[in-house]
């Protein structure tokens, strides 16, 4: 039913409501309208997908249905829930609560809100059209809404329309990819005793998604020299056309797209066609290919032309065809030295927006276009000056590459001056001692924010400001930002020129050169933002030099809940909630194994603990131990285990083997220069 009819309809019986005698009870009104009802494939016996296109009236609620009635001579038994979709008219998929599925219905409860006039797509795959030819009518009722139908013709005739159906005249105004182009397609007659109808429509296929704008007007459409009475896109490549009552009647099809719709030539590199749909009969033009366009050479703009300089880096490059998110990008700088190791997205945009899955290898950095940009075709690349980019070393004309999902474009040359800089001979590194270099964190405790302060004693090669770096390894565990400012980190008291951070790897460029044999003393601020741990233990960090092969060296740092028991070696003492707490004596070591006091366990842990001069018995973790002096046999739940070392008593009390004790207990120890912590 046409949209005009259906609204004065609903009038007259809103009419018809209010002028009634209060008694009677009113018939609700057929306010759905079909607007479509379509097969795949309309032959006999054949399975296939169905399209119903309606536009509903009322509100539906959520748990409210939609129910999709077939004649009998249909069968069902082949649909699944998996088949059944429900979309808006511009193809949003809409949340489905529960499909039920019977011989003849397909009953569907909507998981959300739906607005009256919203058209309604739904779409059942698997259904097995009659054995027998014919006109059958496809129902469509919604809980709000009584049934309404529409007829399909089922056999006697092919769905393809013989095979002149296949060779449409297909004319445009420009052939070249990208472009905005008229599309002519047709003059052609339609199959059988086929008209043209007021209020249906047709259905047009473009070849490819980048071809459709967002919206087309129905002032940029005709049919048979006619305006159309609407137009509107319900898929990435679907257009429908809404015939209006100029042409009713008409035995034909000609449709013209102005130029002026937006329409834009797709990829070259196929051959392309037309589909075009009318009361189930599908239509192809003759194939048509499209000439490459000529890429747009594009200009670089940079803060600083003056060689080996640190500069931004920008330009805009027109594409030949549209990308959407998650488009690869690949970028070719001239010279390798121009990029830093690693890279921030941070320092990255393309269109406004952060690039996503940065990275850089050699002289090539790599994105993809982030999740919220949309669609276009042109790119506005900048890397901004944190980026750290530098010029080639050398003056001369240079040239940059983008790859944009494997089509390259490339740029003006651009011109960089000043004196070449001298390239800087290997140098043989010079040996040096580390052994005693140091690091430790500001913050030990569990996922706490923590500095760092890093002392290396020498250097075996020297680092040229701004383009060499240290690398610091942190161990998995810590939580490392993805951008690091570098006032946040200085080297030898100065600001770092640059801190990039690659993985768990904190990068460090110094902004002063720093001879070879000289010591090195960076100090990273709780600013940073680097985060400890939240599990407990000893952790290693290593220290590297871009220039030097090798370690410089690795340092253990302790990471301990701040309930931590801590004490040292042959100290008569523990410390614990800040209190130093008395030993019967100092805890020692018997070939590399701590024995330590049985009333630690007691009074350290707060485990259950009973001792005489000869004998110890400790609870915990659903663990009884027992232990003699003398002995280096245990019972642990009844049954004999053997220590690393006997046990033994000090001041008559028995010591017994620490390790052993903390691991059946379920609890942690940690050593770092000359002190220990146990924690859980």
């Amino acid at each position: 039913m046409h949209k005009s009819a259906k609204k004065g309809l609903a009038a007259l019986m809103a009419a018809t409501v209010l002028t009634a005698p209060l008694a009677m009870s009113p018939m609700q009104a057929y306010a759905l309208s079909i607007y479509d009802v379509s097969a795949d494939d309309t032959d006999v016996d054949e399975e296939t997908e169905y399209t119903i296109e309606f536009e509903i009236e009322e509100d539906l609620r959520r748990g409210d249905t939609i129910t999709i009635s077939f004649p009998s001579q249909y069968s069902l038994k082949k649909v699944k829930s998996s088949d059944v979709d429900l979309r808006d008219g511009k193809s949003k998929r809409l949340s489905i609560d529960d499909v039920k599925i019977s011989t003849r219905y397909v009953e569907i409860t909507v998981d959300e809100r739906i607005k009256a006039d919203t058209e309604l797509i739904v779409t059942i795959d698997r259904v097995v059209n009659p054995s027998k030819s014919g006109d059958y009518s496809i129902g469509v009722e919604t809980s709000n809404e009584r049934n309404r139908t529409e007829e399909i013709e089922i056999g006697g005739r092919s769905s393809s329309g013989g095979s002149s159906s296949k060779n449409i005249t297909i004319s445009q105004s420009d052939y070249e990819e990208g472009s905005e182009t008229s599309v002519t397609i047709g003059r052609f007659d339609l199959g059988g005793s086929d008209k043209l109808r007021q209020g249906k429509y047709i259905y047009v296929d473009f070849p490819h998604r980048d071809m459709l704008p967002s919206k087309i007007s129905a002032s940029d459409v005709k049919i048979n020299g006619t305006r159309a009475s609407a137009v509107s896109i319900t898929g990435n490549t679907r257009v429908r056309i809404e015939i209006p009552r100029g042409v009713d009647g008409d035995k034909y099809i000609k449709l013209e797209f102005d130029s002026s719709a937006g329409i834009k030539n797709p990829p070259p590199g196929t051959k392309y066609t037309y589909a075009v749909s009318y009361e189930n009969r599908d239509y192809e033009t003759k194939t048509f290919e499209v000439k490459s366009a000529k890429t747009k050479e594009f200009d670089v703009r940079l803060s600083d032309k003056g060689v080996g300089a640190r500069s931004s880096y920008s330009f805009d490059v027109s594409l030949t065809e549209r990308v959407y998110a998650n488009a690869l990008v690949t970028i070719e700088f001239p010279r390798s030295e121009m990029v830093p190791p690693v890279l921030s997205n941070l320092d990255v945009k393309v269109n406004g927006h952060h690039v996503a899955n940065l990275g850089a290898n050699g002289s090539k950095v790599s994105f993809r276009t982030p999740s919220g940009f949309g669609n276009s075709n042109k790119l506005n690349i900048e890397f901004g000056y944190d980026a750290f980019l530098r010029n080639p070393n050398a003056p001369g004309s240079y040239q940059i590459t983008v790859d944009v999902e494997g089509r390259k474009y490339r740029s003006n040359t651009y011109e960089i001056t000043g004196a070449p800089l001298t390239p800087t001979p290997p140098v043989t590194p010079v040996p040096v001692d580390n052994s005693t270099a140091t690091l430790a964190l500001s913050k030990t405790v569990p996922q706490a924010v923590t500095g760092m302060q890093v002392g290396i004693k020498s250097l075996g090669v020297p680092l040229v400001r701004n383009r060499d770096f240290i690398e610091i390894v942190m161990p998995v565990g810590f939580r490392v930002p993805a951008y690091i400012a570098p006032q946040a980190v200085t080297v030898n008291g100065a600001a770092s020129a640059f801190v990039g951070v690659r993985g768990q790897n904190l990068i460090i460029m110094p902004s002063q050169d720093i001879p070879a044999k000289t010591a090195v003393n960076i100090n990273l601020l709780e600013s940073a933002g680097v985060t400890t741990p939240a599990a407990g233990g000893v952790y290693s960090i290593a220290v590297y030099s871009s220039e030097e092969p090798g370690l410089l060296f690795a340092r253990p740092v302790n990471v301990v809940p701040p309930n931590a028991v801590t004490f040292q070696a042959s100290v008569g003492s523990f410390m614990k909630g800040g209190q130093r707490v008395a030993l019967p004596a100092a805890p020692f070591a018997v070939n590399g194994h701590t024995l330590m006091p049985a009333s630690f366990f007691r009074d350290g842990l707060g485990v259950s603990t009973t001792f005489t001069n000869t004998t110890a018995r400790i609870v915990g973790n659903g663990k009884t131990i027992q232990f003699r002096v003398g002995s280096n046999i245990a019972t642990l739940n009844g049954k004999n285990v053997t220590l690393p070392t006997a046990v033994q008593a000090r001041n008559n009390v028995p010591v017994v083997p620490l390790r052993f004790v903390l691991e059946q207990l379920g609890y942690k120890i940690s050593y770092n220069n000359g002190s220990y912590a146990v924690f859980k």
